[in-house]
């Protein structure tokens, strides 16, 4: 797989990179996101994350810790929430991407908030007890044990102290039902592959601990109590902007670049993507009016 089809993944899922080895960043085990692409992921959902950070109401002078700071736009506004006397510890198993985040936090007001760890989440590089807030985005259904990684990330957190995860939520789709070409029901099929591959490339293989129960049950068993979760829905319609397409485009394009997901569909709904995807064709989706993104991004929520 290539650093671009990395980067599509990245996109879908609006994935941070803090990984346990195992699944390398993206969590098939090929390497590293592309850092462009995890910045247009990040200026995609910044409304969102804005959200979800008011959300979480955090207090003036908190301590906080990104588990998985990708490109740093959530740090940024983690930056901005603790105030003066807060902190950030970035913490990411990347380098490039930690760099990508002190650069994109340098040209903030906050940047001496936050501090830089590369890290991995099942060994945390600090103290028990040690913040306030645990804040981490799409990386731990990446880990080979789940309830190790959220146990581990419980550890650091001081009595009363909050971990939020970005996990599950309503994935994404903006297609009619019926696009006029292929069969009806094109983004459903992609759900169900989506479902195949994630299960086989990411779930799947030697050494994963199983563990068949939800996101706020996970919370439970890691010893967290107060256990909560909100999901924020992000809706985009025409007339849409350069990075709104791009992003939307990546979604489907993976599908047909990407040797590993190719095999999850069919050829119809391959050729349908090609030409949904061409800006040449006539059947090119963002000359459509009729288009509605919508996506729904989940937070679980305990206290230690």
């Amino acid at each position: 797989m290539t650093t671009e089809e990395h980067g599509r993944q990245s996109e879908e899922h609006g994935h941070q990179s803090i990984e346990n080895g195992r699944h390398g960043h993206a969590g098939d085990g090929h390497g590293a996101y592309d850092p462009s692409m995890l910045q247009r992921a990040d200026a995609f959902y910044g409304g969102v994350y804005q959200e979800i950070c008011d959300w979480l109401s955090i207090s003036p002078g908190a301590h906080a810790l990104e588990a998985g700071s990708g490109a740093g736009g959530f740090t940024e506004l983690l930056a901005g929430a603790v105030g003066n006397g807060g902190t950030v510890a970035a913490l990411d198993v990347t380098p490039e991407l930690l760099q990508t985040a002190r650069e994109r936090v340098q040209k903030s007001l906050f940047q001496d908030r936050v501090t830089y760890h590369e890290g991995d989440i099942e060994h945390l590089p600090f103290d028990d007890g040690h913040f306030d807030l645990v804040w981490s985005s799409r990386t731990v259904h990446h880990l080979s044990d789940q309830l190790a990684g959220v146990k581990e990330l419980r550890r650091v957190l001081k009595p009363g102290g909050r971990l939020a995860l970005r996990e599950g939520g309503l994935r994404s789709r903006f297609l009619p039902n019926d696009i006029g070409i292929g069969a009806p029901g094109l983004e459903d099929r992609l759900d169900a592959a989506f479902e195949a591959w994630f299960h086989t490339h990411v779930r799947g293989g030697e050494g994963v601990v199983a563990y068949p129960f939800g996101w706020t049950q996970l919370l439970r068993d890691a010893g967290l109590t107060n256990v909560t979760a909100r999901s924020f829905m992000l809706e985009v319609l025409p007339p849409l902007q350069t990075l709104e397409v791009e992003f939307m485009t990546n979604l489907l394009r993976r599908w047909v670049e990407s040797e590993e997901r190719r095999g999850f569909i069919g050829d119809e709904d391959a050729e349908s993507i090609n030409k949904l995807i061409d800006p040449d064709d006539s059947q090119y989706a963002f000359n459509r009016s009729d288009l509605h993104y919508m996506e729904g991004v989940t937070i679980y929520l305990g206290t230690a």
